[in-house]
């Protein structure tokens, strides 16, 4: 038996269009792999970075150390403390503070010239209260919640007898 010539071009459609669809299903998906892996990537880089920079919790712990660490005492106050934290190599610390924050010591504390145990108190005084109203308004920032949409009560249109 032969095939009638309408059968024949239902059958070339039928495979014509199922070959484009497996072809369109292979290109599909793998357009779909390479977007998750750039989103992948995205991800991964957006982490290193949040995770090289410290938070300000960390930076409030470590002006909170280094203040104990080079508190003002009896005989101390006119000492130099940038050779203390250079010895100790904490100087970093403080450069990176600096850095870190949008504080502004140089008023009080050039690592290019000496400075006394009251500036470097004084300098990482401000460094930790702009840390800290960071850290507030981040976690008001994060309280704050869109107002859920009041519920429409129903009016009462029923009237007393």
């Amino acid at each position: 038996m032969s095939a009638s010539p309408q059968q024949t071009f239902l059958q070339g459609l039928g495979l014509g269009i199922g070959a484009a669809a497996l072809l369109f299903y292979f290109w599909h998906t793998e357009a779909v792999y390479q977007l998750q892996q750039q989103w992948l990537q995205q991800q991964k880089t957006m982490l290193e970075q949040q995770q090289k920079a410290p938070s300000a919790a960390q930076n409030i712990e470590t002006i909170d150390l280094l203040m104990k660490s080079y508190t003002v005492t009896p005989g101390t106050e006119d000492a130099d403390m940038r050779e203390a934290l250079i010895q100790s190599r904490h100087l970093q610390l403080l450069q990176q503070l600096q850095q870190s924050s949008a504080v502004d010591i140089s008023d009080l504390v050039d690592p290019s010239r000496p400075f006394n145990a009251a500036q470097l108190y004084a300098a990482l005084l401000r460094i930790k209260q702009q840390q800290e109203k960071l850290q507030a308004r981040k976690l008001l920032d994060s309280r704050l919640t869109p107002p859920a949409p009041a519920a429409a009560a129903p009016a009462n249109t029923q009237q007393p007898d």
